[in-house]
């Protein structure tokens, strides 16, 4: 069973289902409340239940949403071990305002605090046994998590391992050059057109400043578009009724470094992360709720896409 080693970006969602826009002085009651382990733990539990076993990196809370987490990743065989929770320290937590009926989301969200993350032997020992690791530009922006991060990378540049890199919405806050190092040592860049921008003028000179990487763009409901070297090809998305899109990101994530992992070609693999995709905004939430293996072939027969997940 191939490891994949995960860095930060652990998060407590608290899940309101609302009507949107909220306003001041507008007071209205939730039509429903979940808790719900988000962030990189949505990629971690897609990941374990597409059968990568999984070590997380990081830092959760000595506080109540801390613990949830924690005992949740060890429920699901996450290796937690090298977690660390220093006394006194809170979780990263957001809060996400969702309106089902309109189709739109707002996240509202905090970093977590507390004493400042090492890497350590423990991390380490995880990286070694790894053969991928996927970092969340989240992570990036995580204050505590800046002695972990330099640790990891310097780690990395003398150990290299496939490293997947997923941008996400805030990383622009970033100076381009801190950005450039972090991408030198990523193979797989996940982004979606609104954050090109974070990490270079357009595509291409994004291939041109790292021609190594394999670029894959998630374009929502169109599927895919996948750049490595010569190669630029287009998955095509898959027409389902959308419920809910918090965590799909996430899901898509974990759904293409396990086919990458499996030696799929770059087509199944964003065939298989689309599905992914797919499947998670048909259901509400994500964390403990991604779809399962079952869910993803289920949709590609029903496509005739002609991909057997159990290759």
């Amino acid at each position: 069973m191939k490891t994949l080693v995960t860095i930060g970006d652990l998060v407590l969602d608290v899940l309101l289902e609302v009507q949107l826009p909220a306003r001041a002085g507008a007071h209205q009651t939730a039509r429903s409340l979940r808790f719900e382990a988000g962030g990189a733990c949505t990629t971690i539990l897609a990941a374990r239940g597409m059968g990568l076993a999984v070590a997380a990196l990081g830092a959760v809370g000595d506080d109540v949403a801390g613990r949830f987490l924690f005992e949740l990743l060890t429920e699901a065989g996450v290796d937690s071990a090298a977690l660390q929770m220093s006394a006194g320290s809170t979780t990263t937590a957001v809060v996400s305002l969702s309106d089902r009926q309109a189709r739109e989301h707002v996240f509202l969200g905090r970093y977590g605090q507390g004493d400042a993350i090492h890497f350590n032997a423990a991390a380490a020992q995880r990286l070694a046994c790894a053969a991928a690791v996927y970092i969340p530009g989240y992570t990036l922006l995580e204050e505590r998590l800046a002695g972990l991060v330099a640790g990891a990378f310097s780690w990395l540049a003398r150990e290299p391992r496939r490293v997947y890199f997923d941008v996400g919405p805030f990383l622009g806050a970033l100076g381009r050059d801190r950005i450039d190092e972090a991408l030198r040592l990523v193979d797989v860049l996940l982004l979606t057109a609104d954050e090109i921008a974070f990490v270079a003028d357009d595509l291409r000179d994004l291939q041109r400043r790292h021609p190594q990487l394999t670029i894959a763009l998630k374009l929502g409901e169109r599927g895919c578009r996948i750049l490595s070297g010569e190669t630029d090809l287009q998955a095509p998305g898959f027409a389902v009724e959308v419920i809910d899109t918090i965590g799909a990101g996430d899901a898509f994530a974990a759904a293409f470094i396990w086919a990458d992992l499996q030696g799929y070609s770059l087509a199944e693999c964003g065939t298989i992360a689309n599905a992914m995709g797919a499947a998670s905004v048909g259901r509400v939430g994500a964390g403990r709720n991604v779809p399962s293996p079952a869910d993803l072939q289920a949709l590609l027969d029903a496509h005739r896409k002609g991909i057997d997940l159990s290759c």
